[in-house]
This record gives structure tokens, C-alpha cells and sequence, in this order.
């Protein structure tokens, strides 16, 4: 793999995810940007080892360990022992802030990487992508970098700031409860006591989570298992499913589920051919 710079015209200007840059460093030159790049960035090691500072804090970069930082982050890093070799990879596009966003990884961060066979493999796709005659390339480059991302966020664990994650952590066993009791009139009280919260911090850390209260989950939970048992079981009806989720009022339950799935459990069988 060479370094690669792909010209973006106007139009792929307009993707959702772009590549800026793609390479490898057999010996990774000293890197000091005191206003950070301006786009996003991902590098790895794969021999060697290098510090990487930032926020006046000094970080080893082993093998098997890479860092993820967004646009304008103020950074250094240098090789401690030569050849220190590194892959690395530029990007940008509208729907980046989002997506990291719902992926909790921070304006920075420092990784673990469990699977960088995974990782290589695909950053080997949107280079032999970008090399390509492609006429479509650049397309093909932003889905190949939309995977690359998802699959980025499978294979690391966070080696700092590992408090983003710690919402999902946290409520993971308030979310295996639900689960196994979504059919029960279910309390605040009860669900805060499973991990030893307020019922005001749990509150907390379901909208930090996912952007919603522990009712409002708890409700899309039902409403799913709903939908399923409507279509898994044959001659289902709706008073039945109701009862199954844990609404005893059909009447309240069709309006539940009308509202969150825009049609009537009576139509949402229909619509899935079911009897």
C-alpha cells in the first residue's frame, strides 16, 4: 500500500462519508499540528512503538494499538523506537458527527484493537477502491469507509475515556431485566434499585444512552416483542398479544402501537401477510 490522496470533486463533496487520504508509514515521521487536522483521522501501529501527546498528556502507541481523533484536535506523536510503522487513514463528510455521536467514541481516543486483521482488511478494500478505474469509486470508498467505522467500533476497546461507554454498561442489567420482565408493571423504584441508582440518575443515564426515558424504552420493547409474537404466531390476536406485553387495555395498547408503528396491530398483520 502506497499513500493515496483521492481527489474530491463537488459532486462526491455531497456523500455522506468521504475519504481524504489512505497509507502506511514504514517509519513513522515526527507529527506536531498544534491545531489538529482539519478533518478526522484513525492511525494504528503495527511494529514498533510511539507516544502520541495531547491535552499536555503523554500516551504509548504499541503494536496492536491505534487512536481515533476528530477535526481540530490539537496533537503530537513521534516514534520511540524505530521503524515504528503505522497505518493510517483521513476522512470526512456531513453524517461523520452523527455517527460518532451514536457511537459514543468521543472527540479523541485511545484504542485496543481485538481484531486488526478485520481492520487492514477493510482499510486494503478502500485502497485498492480508490486505485481502481472505477467510475464509481468514490461511492464504492464511502460505503467501504461507512464498514470500516462500524466495524472500528466492534474491534477496539477504549484504553481512555472509557466513561463514554459507561451509560450502556451501566444499565446493561436494567436492559436484561426489561427483557425478562417486559410483561410486569415494572416501577422506577425497581429498575434504580438493580444497580443501586436514583431514580433521577437512571433517568440520567437512559437519555445520555438512548436519547429516551426507562418508560419511553420500556414501551419500544413491548411494542417490539409485540410485532414479533403478531407475526410468529398463527391465528394471533391482537387482544392476545396485549395481554402478552403487558397491556390489559386493547383499546390503550392499538393506540400504543399506532402511535410508535403509524398503523394498527390489525394492519401491521395484514402488511406482513399474517393470519
Amino acid at each position: 500500500m502506497k499513500t493515496v490522496f483521492p481527489m474530491v470533486t463537488g459532486e462526491e463533496d455531497k456523500l455522506p462519508f468521504y475519504v481524504k487520504g489512505i497509507g502506511i508509514q514504514q517509519n513513522q515521521e515526527h507529527i506536531i499540528r498544534p491545531s489538529g487536522l482539519p478533518f478526522y483521522q484513525w492511525l494504528h501501529c503495527v511494529k514498533g512503538n510511539g507516544q502520541l501527546i495531547i491535552e499536555g498528556n503523554v500516551y504509548r502507541i504499541s503494536e496492536e494499538m491505534g487512536f481515533f481523533l476528530c477535526p481540530n484536535v490539537p496533537h503530537e506523536y513521534f516514534a520511540v523506537t524505530q521503524p515504528w510503522t503505522t497505518y493510517w487513514l483521513t476522512f470526512d463528510g456531513p453524517a461523520l458527527d452523527p455517527l460518532f455521536d451514536l457511537l459514543n467514541i468521543g472527540k479523541w481516543n485511545i484504542f485496543h484493537i481485538s481484531s486488526l486483521q478485520t481492520l487492514e482488511g477493510l482499510l486494503n478494500e478502500i485502497y485498492l477502491s480508490i486505485c481502481s478505474e472505477s467510475p464509481l469509486k468514490l461511492v464504492e470508498c464511502s460505503s467501504l469507509l461507512y464498514q470500516f467505522l462500524i466495524k472500528l467500533r466492534a474491534c477496539v476497546q477504549p484504553d481512555l475515556l472509557s466513561n463514554a461507554l459507561s451509560p450502556y454498561k451501566q444499565l446493561q442489567p436494567v436492559i436484561n431485566y426489561m427483557e425478562q420482565n417486559y410483561f410486569l408493571s415494572l416501577s422506577l423504584n425497581d429498575m434504580a434499585a438493580i444497580i443501586k441508582v436514583t431514580p433521577y440518575h437512571l433517568c440520567r443515564l437512559f437519555r445520555r444512552a438512548f436519547h429516551m426515558t426507562p418508560f419511553q424504552y420500556l414501551t419500544r420493547l413491548r411494542i417490539q416483542k409485540a410485532k414479533e409474537y403478531l407475526i410468529q404466531v398463527p391465528g394471533a390476536t391482537v387482544k392476545e398479544a396485549s395481554q402478552k406485553v403487558g397491556y390489559s387495555d386493547v383499546s390503550y395498547f392499538c393506540a400504543v402501537f399506532k402511535k410508535y408503528e403509524g398503523v394498527t396491530p390489525v394492519e401491521f398483520k395484514k402488511i406482513h401477510g399474517a393470519t
